[in-house]
């Protein structure tokens, strides 16, 4: 019987053979790679711009230091999904001012500009026509019709982001009429195209009839030293400059360039006949609800295990609200579930704007895709203000779900 004995020359030639095989496969695999990571890219290109809500903040605020409003008691969401290969930003827009002035603030960021209210409005409305200059730290580079964004909203940052869209798209031609010299680029329109999607996340497209009181004490305010516009950051502490950024809107009343006004009933109708659905823009909506059946009446108290208890006075005003705004909106039982500050009715989406039940496998563009309503009060989707929502999952799913489209 012969026994074979390797020599050691016969194992050398056997370690170089499979060396050979071993390399060969490592180059496969490295020709395969960079397709695969040129694949995502190319997927991916959209970056998501993050825009809060009343009362908000982002990246540029100090107070973001304190506490990140994209996350809140669940961490960093933006840190999180940059982490997970998503390019997300959180931008900052006035936390008071209205919907046309932070859509001029959110362009300024986008583009790396100087912010431009436009001369006709911010003469109307009397306050300063230019604002911060965001030309050495733009939030992103390159957007355009070839680097498109996907705008994600949270209550009126929902408001913000539309009116960003119609001003991109058919702009301002007041504005372009009544200028003398240069105008900006968010006023010329054509500019449909740099828009993928848009997500509006517990925003009440039609109004929020908890305004209605502050409305009618806003109203009486005077604002006797002009409109004061953008966000304040002039000082160490962003708790302090958060705050002198919020307490303007005892400056600047409720007249119809504020946000206050915007998010009324009467003042989101006025938006809404300004604001059209793009075919070619994809539009989701997720409305919350925190709010369960009274047992001895047909209204609807705040929900002790969905709603932190800093909403429950203004959920229990919005559970028992009915009437009719000045517009002649009537608001009746349908209106009363709420998240604690918004009618969960209000965020399906906007009055007559195209709408059907969100499905993941069929998303069209050019409608609202209304997403199954969150069980949670209105900072849920945030991460929760004084109880922790773990909300990393949901955004995840769905920043997955628009690269897909």
């Amino acid at each position: 019987m012969n026994k074979m004995f390797f020599t050691k020359s016969s194992f050398a030639s056997i370690f170089k053979r499979y060396a050979c095989y071993l390399l060969v496969l490592i180059a496969l695999i490295m020709s395969i790679t960079p397709s695969v990571n040129a694949a995502d890219k190319a997927k991916t290109n959209s970056p998501y711009i993050f825009v809060s809500g009343y009362c908000g903040w982002g990246q540029y605020d100090k107070m973001n230091d304190f506490m990140s409003y994209w996350g809140m008691r669940n961490g960093d969401l933006i840190e999180h999904l940059n982490a997970q290969g998503f390019d997300c930003y959180a931008a900052s827009v006035d936390p008071v001012g209205s919907a046309w002035d932070r859509a001029c603030e959110l362009y300024a960021q986008l583009t790396g500009t100087v912010v431009d209210y436009g001369f006709v409005h911010s003469t109307v409305y009397n306050h300063p026509r230019f604002g911060t200059d965001y030309s050495s730290n733009p939030l992103i580079t390159g957007w355009g019709a070839n680097k498109k964004v996907n705008l994600i909203g949270h209550s009126f940052g929902g408001a913000t982001i539309r009116l960003l869209s119609a001003l991109l798209a058919n702009g301002a031609q007041d504005e372009v009429d009544g200028t003398d010299g240069a105008v900006s680029g968010l006023f010329t329109g054509g500019k449909t195209d740099w828009i993928n999607s848009i997500t509006a996340l517990s925003s009440p497209h039609n109004g929020a009839t908890i305004l209605d009181l502050p409305a009618k004490l806003l109203a009486l305010l005077t604002n006797d030293g002009g409109k004061v516009v953008g966000t304040i950051n002039d000082g160490p502490i962003g708790l302090i400059n958060y705050f002198k950024s919020v307490f303007k809107v005892f400056n600047n009343g409720m007249g119809k360039d504020t946000g206050a006004y915007d998010l009324s009933l009467d003042g989101a109708a006025g938006l809404n006949e300004k604001i059209p659905t793009f075919s070619s823009i994809y539009y989701f909506s997720l409305p919350a609800d925190s709010s369960s059946p009274a047992r001895l009446s047909n209204n609807r108290f705040p929900n002790a295990r969905l709603t932190d208890f800093a909403f429950w006075p203004s959920g229990l005003v919005i559970g028992i609200k009915r009437g009719v705004s000045t517009g002649g909106i009537v608001y009746g039982k349908s209106w009363l579930n709420n998240d604690g500050v918004t009618n969960t009715i209000s965020c399906l989406a906007p009055k007559d704007a195209p709408q059907k039940a969100f499905d993941k496998n069929n998303v069209t563009p050019g409608i609202w895709q209304v997403m199954p309503t969150l069980q949670g009060d209105h900072l849920a989707i945030t991460g929760g203000l004084i109880r922790e929502v773990d909300v990393k999952a949901f955004y995840v799913d769905h920043m997955n779900l628009i690269n897909s489209l």
